[in-house]
């Protein structure tokens, strides 16, 4: 049976979020009679939710390879082709990235337990709050914007549960094995789920998400904190969601939406954009603020990012050959993303290699003191996304009046590239192949703008039903792995723990793997 504790802790200048255990009864938290009795005791509740989402430690051991919610941006960006690891470093990411994590499931060290128990806590303690959504709607705006907060939270954790867990391809894999839908909050004594169907997980998100934007317009509160989901935010997110399930016109609505927050710059230059380490950038939607007790040089997802971070210059981040080859020497984040900054290695073969490749779109703010605000949405992923729903429904002059807003800020003969990219909604599925179609200047763009960020490139490969092989004449990827689209490696082996602990989940249920 699942079992998962509900703690919630004050936020700002007091909290540290703890790991939970899958095997940890409920602890005496925060009596809910008193928390809940005013907005601001509800929304301290929901902070300590959103502390946890940038807090290392969902595993008993490894912690510095489990930076929360980040660490499934790191990992699904490492699963495709476009992101690699020049070298191993201290280990941290580089097995997920090079597909030798399977054996771990059996313990609760490794990627398979953490995730599973970073998300499922979040559910849990989203529950909590929702639970009290009567009592909380009777306070006001208030109460309905941190009921909303917490119904996006759950989704987005669903979300996510469905990205590591279940197949992708939507259409084609609806009825394939989900994960345990809990909407009520649990204790020891919870009987557990089955694993239900994709479709099922998917119903249980967009009914979230629709009870989060239906509450935020209800409350019409604006954003207190840019590390709180808000109207604009959930829009954003649920429209992934549509992404995934090909509902084109819901793909366009959200994205449109969540463009509309009074203030958003739609597409920020570069400059702009800095470093991706301010919350106050004019882009961004949502974005954790990261300050000196709440940072360091290991652990934190920044550290493993910036080129001159803890790990990071061990294990550099680096950017595929061949995508790197295809961004125009007009376009600004060729090198404004990407390049070797400190003196060049004594090793010239290892400098050729890797050294133009190396990642610096994402760095600290400060190297000495490691702070750096972490940025998880911002309006340019939304230009994309309505993008592509305007090409989906063969809505051409739509489609390139929004890749026109996004390329004129990064590449100065933009203008000429999209003019050679015809009206078609197809692609080609060579993710090393020629863009020819207004839907691979889509993918290209969204390969390209997106790298490192969001929900990482295997939520397109999964979704496209895309393989890709990093064996290619010139690569320079350390692994040569070659997947084939819907490749079982896309999805990640439950936990043994959760066998052992809910009945209804046999260990036959468990992910396939090739023989």
């Amino acid at each position: 049976m699942k079992k998962i504790i509900y703690l919630f802790i004050i936020w700002g200048s007091v909290s540290l979020f703890p790991s939970c255990d899958l095997d940890t009864a409920p602890t005496d938290a925060v009596s809910a009679t008193v928390i809940f009795e005013t907005v601001e005791g509800a929304q301290v509740a929901v902070n300590g939710i959103y502390r946890a989402l940038h807090e290392p430690s969902w595993s008993t051991n490894w912690s510095h390879e489990n930076p929360g919610m980040s660490a499934m941006t790191l990992v699904k960006d490492l699963h495709g082709e476009d992101h690699l690891m020049a070298d191993q470093g201290q280990g941290w990411f580089f097995y997920d990235y090079m597909f030798w994590i399977d054996d771990d499931y059996t313990g609760t060290s490794g990627r398979q337990y953490s995730q599973w128990n970073f998300n499922y806590t979040i559910v849990s303690q989203a529950n909590y709050v929702i639970a009290n959504e009567e009592k909380l709607s009777e306070l006001g705006s208030g109460g309905k914007d941190v009921v909303a907060q917490a119904y996006a939270l759950r989704g987005m954790a669903y979300t996510c549960l469905y990205e590591w867990f279940c197949h992708g391809n939507y259409p084609i894999n609806s009825g394939k094995p989900g994960v345990p839908i809990y909407t009520e909050p649990t204790t020891a004594a919870t009987k557990g789920k089955p694993r239900g169907t994709v479709a099922d997980v998917l119903v249980q998100v967009n009914s979230d998400f629709k009870k989060a934007t239906d509450l935020f317009l209800e409350a019409g509160t604006s954003q207190s904190h840019s590390s709180h989901i808000d109207l604009y935010t959930a829009y954003l997110l649920w429209a992934r969601v549509a992404l995934i399930m090909e509902d084109w016109n819901n793909a366009a609505k959200y994205a449109n939406e969540a463009l509309k927050k009074p203030g958003l710059e739609r597409v920020s230059t570069l400059g702009e954009l800095g470093k991706f380490n301010n919350r106050n950038s004019k882009s961004v939607l949502w974005a954790f603020e990261v300050i000196t007790d709440q940072s360091g040089p290991y652990a934190y997802y920044m550290t493993h990012m910036d080129p001159e971070g803890g790990y990071g210059d061990r294990a550099p981040q680096c950017i595929d050959k061949w995508l790197y080859e295809q961004i125009p020497a007009t376009d600004a984040r060729k090198t404004g993303w990407w390049g070797f900054i400190m003196e060049k290695p004594s090793d010239p073969d290892y400098f050729e290699k890797h050294g133009r490749y190396w990642q610096i779109k994402i760095r600290f703010a400060d190297l000495i003191t490691n702070v750096g605000d972490e940025i998880s949405a911002r309006a340019e992923e939304a230009v994309l996304i309505a993008a592509e729903a305007a090409c989906r429904q063969s809505d051409w002059a739509a489609a390139r009046t929004l890749l026109s807003e996004l390329g004129a800020k990064r590449d100065s003969n933009y203008a000429a590239r999209l003019a050679n990219r015809t009206n078609a909604a197809t692609w080609n599925t060579d993710t090393h192949g020629d863009f020819i179609t207004l839907m691979d200047e889509i993918l290209f763009q969204r390969r390209v703008e997106l790298w490192g960020e969001g929900m990482g490139r295997a939520f397109d490969l999964r979704r496209l039903s895309l393989g890709y092989t990093r064996d290619y004449t010139g690569s320079n990827h350390p692994s040569k792995e070659t997947l084939r689209p819907d490749d079982p490696l896309f999805v990640t082996l439950l936990p043994q723990k959760e066998f052992d602990s809910n009945t209804e989940i046999d260990a036959k249920e468990q992910n396939p793997r090739d023989n």
